[in-house]
């Protein structure tokens, strides 16, 4: 962020904002034991932090209210580790020796603040906001590898999405920084058209819609609805989005991706790891090498891509960069153990990012193809059609053996029996993986995915200790398996 004296951190958070859930007015800042601050001509804020663990030099450091403790408890901490003021709801640090800004609502002097130095008058960096049903945080995690050198980028920790997450990632970007790629999420109307306008973006992505969320939104047509009001607010220089909602009305120009659209990158089915990049309205068409897999992975690589190529990131750098990079933890995460692939793809899940794993499932060229799958939450009062509909296509594309487990396993099970095949339920509470072995040999492949509740991945770490021991058995019996 670019650094703030008191006087004028006080004054920006006092000053109006035009957003919705901000205050219109300003906010109400009372500084206390701040007089050697405002005497130091030299004194900067250089950043904010909302976890001491997080805090650099010159940071200010917001106290907020957790679940289990209140960041007040961690305010030497962060002194410590180099803050030189901490922000507090008035009347909470009074005990604190500290310099503090106390003001009514901390979060809200957070949204407030972003939102003020992400406006023009401010000269922000280069702003890409992604949003989307699936692949938000893999684009903006691919966009911010395949920027570097060119940019100097910064990116959020983690899916940090919502009225906290994306202030602090803004507030917490470092000075040089000259492009921010920011994650929008949603599961209620209205809060990517208030999220775009605290970020205010040079270029806004919608990455896919589909069926998630419904709990909030109701349906398909209002999860298109509140993605694509990403558009809504002032996006200063292009859109990006799915050519299958080409008939939708966007105000700013627009690449649209996928088949059939301006920005397409297309797998060589000839040769592994080759992916190819055509860009029709600026005319490029290039090959790129990557160790990326799978039609999820590759439409994220097309978003980024898209966004990278409108902000002068030549095709050579991008060329350069595709066979470093990776994925997030637990997005199409892959580990060999004793023959077998296990396939951790269970961050989160919806029914289109099912289908598309269960398709990369089905493609692999592996022996036996095992799919592991849990509760896909937020689906709201269709929970049931949706499981079972992602059960029947786990029997039409003929995976080999199926395992469900959580609260939505007897539906995945009961849509698995309507194509024709059958399905196991693994309890969660034993992490019970003898089932799951007894159908693997060398050349399986398994993928787990499910919702972030579940915890899917429990069962992984699970069954690659239980394969580790396996063969360290059958190698002291001289067995080959």
């Amino acid at each position: 962020m670019r650094p703030l004296n008191l006087v004028e951190l006080v004054h920006l958070l006092q000053s109006p904002t035009k957003i919705r859930f901000d205050s219109h007015s300003g906010l109400t800042v009372h500084p206390q034991r701040c007089e050697e601050l405002l005497k130091d001509p030299h004194f900067r804020i250089r950043g904010v932090a909302i976890d001491s663990r997080h805090v650099k030099n010159d940071f200010l450091f917001a106290a907020l209210k957790g679940e289990n403790c209140h960041g007040l408890d961690h305010a030497g901490s962060a002194f410590d580790s180099g803050a030189c003021l901490l922000m507090s709801e008035k009347g909470k640090a009074a005990d604190h020796p500290l310099p503090v800004l106390e003001v009514d609502d901390v979060q809200q002097a957070l949204v407030h603040l972003a939102t003020s130095l992400q406006s023009s008058e401010f000269d922000p960096p280069k702003t890409v906001a992604v949003t989307g049903s699936v692949g938000k945080t893999t684009t903006c995690h691919l966009g911010a590898q395949l920027s570097k050198g060119t940019y100097s980028v910064h990116s959020p920790r983690g899916s940090f999405n919502n009225f906290l997450g994306l202030p602090v990632t803004i507030l917490e970007a470092p000075e040089e920084t000259d492009l921010l790629w920011l994650e929008l999420g949603t599961n209620q109307p209205g809060e990517i058209s208030a999220l775009a306008q605290i970020s205010q973006p040079h270029v806004a992505i919608v990455t896919a819609v589909g069926a998630t969320h419904l709990e909030g939104l109701g349906s398909v047509e209002g999860v298109l609805r509140e993605k694509f009001s990403i558009f809504d607010s002032k996006v200063a220089e292009l859109a990006i989005a799915p050519v299958d909602f080409r008939e939708e009305t966007i105000p700013v120009p627009c690449w649209w991706t996928g088949p059939g659209g301006d920005v397409v990158v297309t797998a060589d089915k000839d040769v592994n790891g080759m992916w190819r990049v055509e860009h029709r309205p600026l005319g490029y068409s290039f090959e790129v090498r990557t160790n990326l897999k799978g039609q999820g992975s590759l439409r994220c690589f097309e978003s980024a891509v898209a966004a990278l190529l409108h902000l002068g990131v030549s095709p050579e750098r991008i060329q350069e960069l595709a066979p470093t990079v990776g994925l997030p933890r637990l997005r199409q995460e892959e580990h060999s153990v004793a023959g077998v692939d296990l396939v951790l793809d269970c961050y989160n899940a919806s029914p289109p990012s099912m289908i598309s794993a269960l398709t990369d499932l089905k493609e692999s060229a592996a022996k036996s193809r095992v799919a592991v799958l849990g509760t896909m939450e937020e689906l709201g009062s269709d929970e049931v059609k949706y499981h079972r509909e992602v059960g029947r296509f786990c029997s039409e594309q003929g995976i080999d053996h199926v395992f469900c487990c959580g609260r939505g396993a007897a539906w995945l099970a009961e849509g698995v029996a309507d194509g024709g095949g059958s399905a196991q339920i693994l309890s969660q509470g034993a992490i019970d993986t003898a089932a799951l072995e007894e159908v693997l040999d060398s050349g399986s492949r398994v993928l787990f995915k499910a919702s972030r509740k579940v915890e899917l991945e429990k069962f992984a770490i699970v069954l690659k200790e239980k394969l580790v021991q396996r063969e360290m058995e059958l190698g002291e019996r001289g067995v080959v398996s």
